[in-house]
C-alpha cells in the first residue's frame, strides 16, 4: 500500500472523529439551554418543610394566612364559632296542660285511667293495692297515703311538695324524669291533651274537687 492510500484512510478517520465531536458539542449545548425535564417514573424532590409538616398544621397555616371576610363596613368580620351549641328543642309545658283543664273532659280521662286501675284504687277509704289509693290526690302531700307509707320509694319520700295540677302533669308525662328512682313502672303519656283529661278525672276523686287555677 503506497503513501497516497495511507493518507486517504487517515483523512477519512479524522473526518469521522470531527463529525462525532461536533455532534456531541451541539447536543450538549442544546440540552443545557432547555429547562430540566423530569425523568419518567422519578418523583421530583419537594420542599422539605412543606412535605414533612403535619396535615393539621398545614391547614392551620392556610387559615391563618387567609384574609378575613370583610363585613358591611369593610372591617374584617369575626369568625363564626363552629362549636356553638344548637338551640335547645322545646320541652314539655306543664303549665299549658293546666290551662287545658277547664275544657278537658273527665270522662275521657277515666277511660284513659283504666290502664292505671290495675295498681291504683280510686274509691274513698279503699285500701291501697300495688300502688297508693289516689282518692283526694290533688294537692295532697307526696308520699302521704297512710296505708302505703312503708312502700313508697325513697326517691318519692325525698321529693317533697304537693301533688298540684302542674306536678301531676309532670309526673304523668314522664314519671321517671320527674322522680328519678320512683317505683312507678308506667312510661308516661305524651299527648298533653290526654294528660289534661286524666288530671281532670283525678280532680273528681274528692268530696270537694279542688278549684281550677285562674
Amino acid at each position: 500500500m503506497d503513501s497516497f492510500e495511507m493518507s486517504k484512510m487517515a483523512g477519512a478517520v479524522l473526518a469521522a472523529l470531527l463529525l462525532i465531536v461536533a455532534t456531541n458539542v451541539i447536543v450538549t449545548a442544546k440540552t443545557a439551554s432547555s429547562p430540566t425535564q423530569p425523568v419518567a417514573g422519578y418523583k421530583l424532590p419537594t420542599d422539605t418543610a412543606t412535605a414533612e409538616a403535619p396535615a393539621g398544621e398545614a391547614a392551620a397555616k392556610e387559615v391563618a394566612e387567609a384574609p378575613a371576610a370583610a363585613g358591611k363596613d369593610g372591617a374584617a368580620a369575626p369568625a363564626k364559632d363552629a362549636a356553638a351549641p344548637a338551640p335547645a328543642a322545646g320541652g314539655f309545658d306543664a303549665k299549658a296542660v293546666v290551662a287545658m283543664l277547664a275544657s278537658a273532659k273527665a270522662e275521657d280521662g277515666a277511660a284513659k285511667f283504666k290502664a292505671c286501675a290495675a295498681c291504683h284504687q280510686v274509691k274513698k277509704d279503699a285500701p291501697s293495692a300495688v300502688a297508693p289509693n289516689l282518692w283526694g290526690i290533688v294537692n295532697r302531700p307526696k308520699a302521704a297515703q297512710a296505708d302505703f307509707a312503708t312502700k313508697y320509694s325513697e326517691a318519692m319520700k325525698a321529693k317533697g311538695g304537693e301533688w298540684t295540677y302542674e306536678n301531676l302533669a309532670l309526673f304523668l308525662h314522664k314519671p321517671k324524669d320527674y322522680v328519678p328512682g320512683t317505683k312507678m313502672v308506667y312510661n308516661g303519656i305524651k299527648d298533653p291533651a290526654e294528660i289534661a283529661s286524666v288530671v281532670a278525672y283525678l280532680r273528681t276523686l274528692a268530696d270537694a274537687p279542688a278549684p281550677l287555677p285562674n
